[in-house]
């Protein structure tokens, strides 16, 4: 995967007028096709911010950037939803102090999922150091410089030198098309001078200086060996979520089972990249994975070959184990994806490893065509199971819905073009067992790697920032709530769906705890919530609110208003059993 960061279209080069760093920095980022700003005013960022229009209303056509104002916790999330719903990058903003540390927890999960966004951070004058600032971001005081190069080595610019803030930036889009977050940090002193006229010239060729193409090489070697080494071995394949982000996946994926007669398993956001219809398919891997997946993945032997999608290297696809086939192809445009030792996860297989490198919709179109055409003998394929489960659901108690029956529910429901997140809540364990296959009108999403809770908030604005006109929900717990409830106000006329899971505690922990801690009472847990009036919350913010009832008899209706025109943002509570086990959770068993 590579991002597009076009710039103009004139073929001569541009002479502009001189400007400060902080209006050249926002010209950059404007021919990046960066529009949306998003993020909190304060000391550090005034003299950048001035030179924004604020948002009145979300038109993803916009030609001029502008800034939306939300709490910086939402707002570190915000350039991830946005990706994510158009594959175009924004930006967020934080001014200093405590403020930066609250923006980047969305930065840890944009790193940790491959996502290309902008952290937008000031740093203290140069000439207070030692002097005690307010906010002081200096090694003496927060030390944010070092903190950031901890989290992104190679991601973290300091835009002090006036002179060379075209070339830096110029490293940092680079970065950003290998779908990496940047944090661009902001000293006054070199930002507020006048800086040397630029000369524009559009890029051309390699934008991301990494071929946007196939490589060959890669390619050649994947058609000269694969058919000899799967002669007669079973291929089972991994869709991640690194394939996710070409639109056209589910379609390829179907087609490479079909030439193979190989199964496939998905990760949580790899379901995107299949087709629900897909014969091959034997359900999610992992957290919250179906019976089936799990069986046909525990299978897995020296005699087997396996072709990942995208390395899905986390705890909640792979659970630290290491892919045991006799060999593992792996088709990948990134050149140094989170959990790669040096571009590679030949650290995460036993057998032999292979990358096959390039766009993997074109790579992966090019092998198909020519894998039809060899006609390869292949073992038959497993018959198609419609049920990918095996457990049984116990009921929840009385007053709760039941929630394996939510989903299916909600399954019926979805119109097309629907965008939805899970967030750090039973939603993102129970949806995918229930649903078992990706269902083509709506694309989920979770934040899982860094499973920071109330991300979905923020992820879900910036999807509808990005694509006004898309219904976008967001599926949250009342743990997850207390850390996004100030900035409900805010997004009061986007038009968002936030379900919130209601069951007065942690519902994770209530579930897990009694697998890590089986000595332990429930008091010990520490999993307990005080009850919230939700309803009265999201209204007394320009929200409208609805609670669903256990039977689900007005789910329908609330579904029918969700994707009417005009409304404002709606909060659904959903009453549900903490101690109703449906989906898995292998992690515990680590803990």
């Amino acid at each position: 995967m590579t991002v597009n960061l076009a710039v103009g279209t004139a073929g001569d080069a541009q002479v502009v007028k001189p400007k400060t760093g902080y209006e050249l920095l926002i010209d950059t980022l404007a021919t990046w096709q960066v529009r949306l700003y998003a993020g909190v005013t304060g000391g550090g960022v005034i003299h950048l911010l001035k030179h924004l229009e604020p948002m009145v209303v979300p038109d993803d056509g916009a030609e001029r950037p502008v800034f939306f104002n939300i709490g910086e916790y939402v707002a570190g999330f915000i350039p991830l939803g946005y990706y994510l719903a158009s594959g175009k990058i924004s930006a967020a903003i934080a001014t200093t102090g405590a403020a930066t540390r609250l923006l980047t927890c969305g930065l840890s999960d944009a790193k940790l999922h491959n996502i290309p966004a902008i952290y937008l951070i000031p740093l203290s004058p140069a000439e207070t150091r030692y002097h005690a600032p307010l906010q002081d971001t200096s090694p003496e005081g927060a030390g944010v410089v070092a903190q950031l190069k901890a989290e992104l080595p190679s991601g973290t610019f300091v835009l002090d030198n006036p002179d060379g803030i075209e070339e830096q930036l110029e490293q940092a889009r680079k970065h950003l098309a290998q779908g990496s977050p940047v944090a661009l940090m902001m000293p006054p002193e070199a930002l507020g001078k006048i800086v040397p006229e630029p000369v524009r010239t559009p890029w051309r060729g390699d934008h991301a200086h990494k071929p946007n193409k196939i490589d060959h090489g890669s390619l050649t070697h994947f058609l000269a060996e694969f058919p000899r080494q799967s002669a007669g071995r079973r291929v089972i394949v991994l869709a991640g979520e690194e394939a996710a982000m070409y639109p056209y996946m589910p379609v390829l994926t179907t087609r490479l089972c079909k030439v193979l007669q190989a199964p496939i398993v998905w990760s949580i956001n790899g379901a995107n990249a299949v087709a629900r219809n897909n014969i091959f398919g034997f359900g999610y891997l992992g957290f919250g994975g179906n019976d089936r997946a799990m069986q046909l993945w525990r299978s897995l032997g020296p005699e087997d070959i396996v072709i990942t999608l995208g390395f899905c290297p986390d705890e909640y696809t792979l659970n630290f184990s290491d892919i045991p086939a006799h060999t593992t192809w792996n088709f990948t445009n990134l050149a140094a994806p989170y959990g790669s030792v040096g571009g590679e996860f030949r650290h995460r297989v036993r057998g032999e490893y292979f990358d096959v490198r390039g766009p993997i919709d074109q790579v992966l179109s090019e092998a198909i065509g020519r894998l039809e055409g060899l006609q390869l003998p292949r073992p038959p394929a497993p018959a198609f199971v419609a049920d990918l489960n095996d457990r049984e659901v116990m009921p929840p108690r009385a007053g709760t819905i039941d929630i394996a029956r939510f989903y299916q529910e909600l399954d019926r429901q979805w119109q097309p073009g629907s965008i939805a997140f899970d967030d750090v809540c039973l939603a993102y364990k129970d949806r995918q067992y229930v649903t078992q296959r990706p269902h083509p009108n709506v694309r989920f999403h979770s934040l899982y790697r860094g499973s920071a809770m109330g991300g979905a908030f923020g992820t879900a604005i910036g999807a509808k920032l990005a694509k006004p006109d898309a219904t976008v929900f967001a599926f949250t717990g009342d743990g997850c709530f207390r850390l996004i409830a100030g900035c409900l106000a805010e997004a009061r006329s986007l038009g968002i769906v936030l379900f919130v899971l209601d069951n007065g505690a942690l519902g994770i922990m209530v579930q897990g705890l009694p697998v890590v801690i089986p000595d332990y009472s429930s008091d010990r847990y520490h999993s307990d919530l005080h009850r919230i009036d939700f309803g009265s919350m999201a209204r007394a913010c320009g929200w409208s609110s609805r609670r669903l009832m256990p039977d689900l008899s007005n789910l329908a209706e609330i579904m029918r208003e969700s994707y009417s025109p005009g409304h404002p943002s709606i909060l659904v509570e959903v009453p549900v059993d903490a101690e109703q086990v449906v989906g898995q959770n292998p992690r515990a068993n680590n803990l």
